[in-house]
Order: C-alpha cells, then structure tokens, then sequence
C-alpha cells in the first residue's frame, strides 16, 4: 500500500510539475496605459493577435488611461508574479514617472521583470497649417527674442511630448509656456484650433495630418531624419546634441518565473522580427529591436538616468 502510495504521488507531482510548465493555461492580459488607437494600443493588438493564434489562448487588451498611465503600472506591478497580466511600458510610465510623481507607489526599474525592449520612435514638432513659422530655426528665433510668448501643447504632464519639449527648451536656451492636455487627442485640436502654437506628436499622426493640409511639421526628434518623411531634419540640427525617441517594451510583475520571462521574451521578439510585422511598424516610424530581458533593463536605468535631471529641472511634479 505504501508503494502504491508513493508511485501514485510521484505521478501526481509529475503531472504538476509538467502543468507548471505550460504556459499560458489562460487567458492573457497585456495592459496599456493608454486610449485605444495611440501607438501603445497598436502595439499591443498587433503583438496580441499574433500571441492569441500561437497560444490558442486569448490576449486580452486592456486600456487604462489616466494619471500618466501610472495608474495602469502600479495595477501591473501589485499583480500575481505569474505572467497573466502585463504592461506596455513607455517613457512615461517607466523613464519619467519616479521623477515626475514624488508618490509614485511603484519603481520602474525594480517592481517589474523587464521582458523585452520592442521599439523606439521619434516624435514630430508640428504648427497648424496657418502658423507664421515655416521652420525650427525661425520658431527658436521667436522664442528667444520674445520669451514666454510662445505656447506648446502636450498630452499631459509627463508624456513624451512634454519632457522631448522641455529638453528642447533647455538645450536651445528657450522659455515657452507648457499647456498640458488630457491625452492626445485634445492635445491635437489645441494646435489645430490655435490654443497652442506647437506640439510634438507621433509621426504617423503628424503624417495624417500633413497629408489632410492641417499641419506642417518642422522637426523630428530624432538624431537622424526619419525614412518615413525625410523632408523633416532633425532638432538636432538646429540644437546641437539634441535627441529623443519614446519607447515600448514589455513588462510583467517582478518575481514572475524566470521560464515565463524567457519564453515571452523568444515569442514576442519572434513576431516583431516577422517581416510582415516589422514592416507594418516600420512604417509607423518605429524601429524593431526586440531586445533581450538584461538588454532592456539596461536601456530603462539608462533612460532614468537621462530624463530625471531634466524633469527635476523643469520643476514639473505632480503631487
């Protein structure tokens, strides 16, 4: 009986041992921090879709704006360690958010396991179609000759918009007011209707409205111009050592199993390297570069290290 005993435990563990290593047994979800239709939502169905036909098992998108996104961060970085909730993590979220919230209840470098770094993409400084300025050099010009006139709109304080700029505004020695919207969209009508003079938005979205006549853009934040639209230099050109791109990369809870880690890691870099897919987000403007877990981690200290300096400088919080 004893034997019997034993041989049945064995095989149970066995089994449980073999189940442990199945993964996912469930339905997936991939949080972003985010509305639907920015370049996080992209991002995450298209890696998604892919994930749900490989997995046999649903991705689920789950949009969670506000706060910065910091809100839909910390939800990630409380849950089960046990890969079934994830974030898509930005330079708000993970490279500005300890600097720019002196509460935030999560560390972007050590509450989460850092899966993989996907893609980097430029912003575009754009002016309504009627703007009197034509290039960067004449809109800095302006600045510097009348200081704290100018306007510049972003989609809240914290997001890439509002840091690129402010990075701006110190490397050229430039003073702008800063007129935070909630979220993209209003942010984007701002310039449109004339309560701001620029901002800085997505290239696709840039790209969408130069082709409806609406806006110009002046610049790319970039270090090189962008294949997408190669007219626009570089800021960097009129601002010496002038660079800023926002990222994605994925992130789960920290402690989640190692083996969960490696193995989003292979699969989400293998459908971002697909050439369909890389091509669809190239055309987005960003760059592929499906790094390895330790290669992002080293990109999000130094990102940190980068933009803390700066926010502290600026003297944008939020309490």
């Amino acid at each position: 009986m004893c034997r019997l005993l034993l041989v049945v435990s064995m095989f149970i563990l066995s089994c449980l041992s073999s189940w442990a290593e199945i993964y996912p047994l469930r339905p997936v979800r991939i949080v972003v921090p985010a509305a639907p239709v920015g370049s996080m939502d992209v991002m995450a169905r298209v890696v998604g879709q892919q994930l749900t036909e490989r997995w046999g098992q649903p991705v689920i998108i789950d949009n969670r704006p506000g706060a910065g996104g910091t809100t839909a961060a910390n939800l990630v970085a409380k849950a089960r360690p046990d890969g079934y909730t994830l974030l898509i993590g930005s330079i708000a979220t993970i490279g500005v958010a300890k600097a720019m919230y002196p509460q935030l209840p999560y560390d972007p470098l050590n509450d989460f396991e850092a899966i993989g770094l996907w893609v980097t993409f430029p912003l575009a400084l754009v002016v309504p179609s009627s703007s009197s300025m034509m290039s960067l050099k004449q809109l800095i010009d302006y600045a510097k000759t009348k200081p704290g006139e100018l306007r510049y709109g972003s989609q809240g304080l914290g997001t890439s918009a509002h840091v690129f700029a402010e990075l701006m505004n110190v490397k050229s020695g430039i003073k702008v007011v800063s007129v935070p919207y909630k979220g993209g969209g209003p942010a984007l009508m701002g310039v449109l209707v004339g309560e701001v003079d620029y901002s800085m938005v997505a290239l696709p979205t840039a790209l969408a409205q130069v082709s409806s006549g609406k806006m110009r853009i002046l610049a790319v934040t970039s270090a090189l111009p962008a294949a997408s639209y190669p007219a626009a230099p570089p800021v960097s050109t009129i601002v010496p050592g002038y660079e800023a791109l926002n990222f994605h990369g994925l992130h789960a809870p920290l402690k989640t199993p190692i083996n969960i880690v490696r193995q989003l890691n292979a699969e989400t870099s293998q459908i971002l390297l697909n050439r369909e897919v890389k091509d669809k987000l190239n055309a987005l403007a960003m760059d592929v570069l499906a790094s390895s877990p330790t290669a992002y981690r080293i990109f999000i200290k130094t990102e940190i290290d980068k933009w803390t300096p700066l926010v502290k400088a600026s003297g944008a919080k939020i309490d």
